[in-house]
């Protein structure tokens, strides 16, 4: 990635992942950082920090984006992931049975 502005490190959750800037009209995709953490000055949040690779996209400056979440929302999310990652696999398991 060029011009980074969300460290990398090998703490990172996830330093490479496919993802997409969205506008009224257009989609860029590319692909971009991922990653958890919580903030050594606000320790009461959980930040889920994305950035898209800004060799990737032509119509976004440099940029990544942050959510902070209280550790129930990030629960929450957590949850969600999960309940559609085993969709997902479960869907998968069954196309595989069928061909």
């Amino acid at each position: 990635m060029n011009e980074r502005i969300t460290s990398v490190t090998a703490y990172t959750t996830l330093d490479l992942v496919d993802g997409a800037a969205l506008g009224h009209d257009w989609t860029e995709n590319g692909s971009g950082v991922l990653n958890v953490t919580a903030s050594d000055e606000r320790p009461d949040r959980v930040e889920l920090q994305f950035e898209l690779d800004g060799l990737d996209v032509e119509r976004l400056p440099n940029h990544a984006d942050r959510v902070d979440l209280t550790p129930e929302q990030a629960r929450t999310v957590a949850a969600a992931l999960t309940r559609y990652a085993d969709r997902i696999e479960a869907d998968e398991g069954g196309n595989a049975d069928s061909d």
